[in-house]
């Protein structure tokens, strides 16, 4: 096989190869920084071949790797979402799923996928122990990321991003030198009186498996996160609201902060479709726990809101996610059984839910 590098003409591309072997001939362009369309209507580009472009050439494959070809997650969606490429680490967990569905017809599917493979763990040692690993910091084992947290100035300890694994609250005074378990989905806001709704319980300590659907809820690893515990305290149980910036109270409400704020919305999509037909339908709706951006349109029919649609589409999925979504959707001692599908690809909320138009998550598939 051979191979060379044409010069560089006005319409050559840089590091282009040709390898030829028993008449086929492989091309190699470096696009990189190349103005070609990637709309999807149209030609990507030509080729022209010999001097007087008099040799056709048939075109066996063609590959990319570029983050924003049609199908990728970037400017398009798939063509079909019922041809997605789903990853053979976990491909079998999806195996029943036909993402030909679109709307409330896919959320049903997944809905009753993240049900039938939910196995409840153990409030205490089980999310305390499933966390130490889930949430670990990749540059330091001895700790665990917080959430919400944003420095490592050792004298703000309150704010810090990580901190030691031992450091794990006992129930006593001092708060902000502990780390607890916060319920994303704040217990209280699953309250509804005219439905009998009662807030999440976390109760189950002592290695107890919660059978009721409040502590079963209560005790999701898929809800639950490590935090400082002073922290967590100034979150209580306020509403999410868009913000920037770093995390923290907006008037009565509270912003995650950036960094944390895709993690937040899959999350609270997870929790909106895993317990949707609990005691008495909506048991964790979105439209409890946040604040929809557009007052007017930004509610769709089952109440997903638009502020977490929004948020899975700017702040892409994390190692920290996906770490997590392994660990819980694997048969370990303290794993849940299943798996949050938005964690897995962001673009299944627009699938359901669409505002593509405004709020476009990346398609992992």
């Amino acid at each position: 096989m051979s191979s060379y590098n044409p010069k560089n003409g006005n319409n050559d591309y840089t590091k282009t190869t040709v390898e030829t072997a028993n008449q086929w001939v492989k091309l190699t362009l470096n696009l990189e920084g190349a103005d070609y369309n990637k709309s999807g209507n149209g030609p990507l580009f030509s080729i022209k071949i010999g001097n007087k472009a008099d040799y056709d050439l048939f075109l066996d494959s063609i590959t990319f790797d570029d983050a924003e070809v049609p199908g990728n997650g970037g400017e398009t969606g798939p063509t079909n979402p019922g041809e997605y490429t789903i990853p053979a680490e976990y491909a079998a967990y999806y195996a029943g799923i036909d993402f030909t569905k679109n709307g409330m017809e896919l959320k049903a599917q997944l809905a009753s996928l993240v049900t039938r493979t939910h196995k409840p763990q153990s409030y205490t040692p089980g999310i305390w122990e499933a966390s130490k690993y889930t949430d670990q910091d990749p540059e330091n084992s001895d700790n665990v990321i917080l959430i919400y947290g944003w420095t490592n100035n050792e004298k703000d300890i309150v704010k810090r991003r990580t901190m030691p694994k031992s450091q794990q609250s006992s129930g006593g005074s001092g708060r902000d030198k502990v780390w607890e378990r916060e319920h994303v989905f704040a217990k209280s806001l699953a309250v509804d009186k005219s439905k009998e709704q009662v807030a999440l319980h976390a109760e189950g300590r002592n290695g107890t498996i919660p059978t009721a659907i409040e502590g079963i809820a209560g005790h999701d690893a898929h809800n639950l996160r490590p935090i400082n515990g002073s922290w967590n305290g100034s979150r209580g149980n306020k509403e999410f609201v868009n913000g920037s910036g770093n995390s923290g109270p907006k008037g009565n409400y509270w912003y995650p902060g950036d960094e944390w704020k895709g993690d937040v919305a899959r999350m609270m999509m997870y929790m909106h479709i895993r317990y949707e037909n609990e005691n008495g339908g909506g048991y964790t709706k979105a439209t409890k726990v946040g604040k929809p951006i557009d007052t007017k349109n930004g509610t769709t029919a089952d109440e997903m809101i638009d502020l977490f649609l929004k948020w899975n589409a700017e702040d892409p999925v994390s190692p920290l996610e996906k770490r997590r979504n392994e660990y819980h959707g694997g048969n370990h001692q303290y794993s849940q059984g299943n798996r949050n599908p938005f964690i897995d690809n962001p673009y299944l909320a627009n699938q359901i839910w669409g505002m593509e138009n405004k709020y476009k998550a990346a398609n992992l598939w």
